[in-house]
């Protein structure tokens, strides 16, 4: 259990509850501190915990994005290869030529706008 404003001053509690002396009016004066201080204090350990999740937010986000890249890449290359290889195997060799020739003209073409 946590320590009372009293105990936490070293101050001793009147007995008798008609005399009231100077620690006790030094413990009313310090107890709007104690619990400014406790609010500063919950307040510091909230946002602690906001930039804890923040990072870590941050680290899964760039572990996705890293994820989605190479799945792309790797499905890229996998269907462009084996797009091209079937058409490739379909095709005559004479029409592989004329593509190729179409295609280098087209790109001729466009880099030298």
């Amino acid at each position: 259990m946590p320590k009372t404003i009293e105990e936490q001053c070293g101050a001793a509690k009147p007995s008798d509850g008609g005399t009231v002396d100077a620690d006790v009016i030094a413990i009313l004066g310090v107890a709007p501190a104690f619990a400014l201080a406790l609010t500063f204090l919950t307040a510091a350990q909230s946002t602690g915990v906001l930039f804890e999740n923040s990072v870590s937010n941050a680290q899964r986000q760039n572990i996705i994005a890293q994820t989605a890249l190479n799945q792309g890449i790797l499905h890229t290359y996998s269907v462009g290869s084996m797009a091209a290889a079937n058409s490739i195997s379909h095709m005559d060799p004479k029409e592989v030529e004329q593509m190729n020739e179409s295609l280098l003209g087209t790109l001729c073409r466009y880099f030298s706008q």
